[in-house]
């Protein structure tokens, strides 16, 4: 052993949750190890397939690390040694830049600040997301939300732009409605990243957006947000302490049927699907509206 050097190893936290213990460690290589080896060894445990992570020899950046690639250096593959070190290698978590790209970028010289190479990097992200998307789409039959539910915001106006097993967008008088799968809750935001409601179970998701759809198209046509509707039994809401975005009041229910809600309007959609089929929703919402 007294050919061997130890190592002071850590990395960055991922997620909530993720930082709840020390990922500090140790690890023990013979003198001589090339650097990349050493690197291999130590990497994150975390193999997500395109997930980025920097290396950080002794406070120097030295290569890219995935999953996908490996050890991508940055500098030559110099023998660790006692007296040139490294004595500590640090982990930075890189998100999901692409690693090919970030080795890249980093290697002609970028700083490596991680929000300013996210940001360089996000319309390409966007663009690789998209294309994914449109094949998930033209490819897997499977689709995030029902034909009724579809059938029933189309019948409002709304126009589907994209719909797979992920992930579904439609427009409707100039806004964009995006509904996603986040483990077990539906995730419905209004427009650029506002989250209006998420939900569990996704059945009662779906009779929410037929809400929340309809009360934009009857407002559309000068009726009422929401016509004279009688609540019917359902969970309980209470506020919740954080309000997001600012300003926006947020409240949640407890138990089986969980819906955080962010505003009067979604509060008012949660009342009036609450109990009621999406037939029974969208024949509710017709009610004054002019004969076609």
């Amino acid at each position: 052993m007294y050919r061997a050097l130890v190592i002071d190893v850590d990395r960055d936290s991922v997620a909530m949750g993720d930082d709840g213990r020390s990922h500090a460690h140790q690890v023990t290589v013979a003198r001589g190890t090339r650097l990349s080896a050493l690197l291999d060894r130590a990497a994150p445990e975390i193999r997500a397939r395109g997930w980025s992570w920097v290396a950080v020899a002794d406070g120097r950046v030295v290569a890219v690390w995935s999953s996908d690639h490996g050890v991508q250096l940055l500098v030559p593959d110099a023998r660790v040694t006692s007296k040139r070190g490294p004595r500590r290698v640090d982990f930075r978590y890189y998100l999901q830049i692409d690693p090919a790209w970030l080795h890249r970028r980093l290697a002609e010289g970028a700083d490596p600040d991680r929000e300013a190479l996210e940001l360089e990097y996000r319309p390409q992200a966007q663009a690789a997301w998209e294309l994914e998307a449109r094949r998930r789409e033209r490819d897997d039959p499977a689709r995030l939300l029902s034909p009724e539910c579809i059938a029933a915001v189309q019948s409002f106006g709304a126009q589907i732009d994209l719909h797979n097993d992920r992930q579904m967008r439609l427009d409707i008088l100039g806004t964009r409605w995006t509904v996603i799968r986040s483990d077990t809750m539906t995730q419905i935001h209004r427009g650029e990243d506002a989250l209006a409601a998420s939900i569990r179970p996704a059945a009662f998701a779906e009779c929410w957006l037929v809400a929340a759809i309809g009360a934009e198209a009857r407002l559309s046509i000068g009726l009422p947000r929401l016509p004279d509707f009688q609540p019917l039994p359902a969970p309980e809401l209470t506020p919740m302490a954080a309000s997001w975005p600012q300003g926006v009041k947020r409240w949640t229910t407890t138990g089986d049927l969980i819906a955080q809600l962010a505003g009067e309007d979604a509060v008012s959609c949660y009342r009036l699907a609450s109990g009621r089929s999406i037939a029974e929703i969208a024949q509710l919402l017709a009610k004054d509206a002019p004969a076609s």
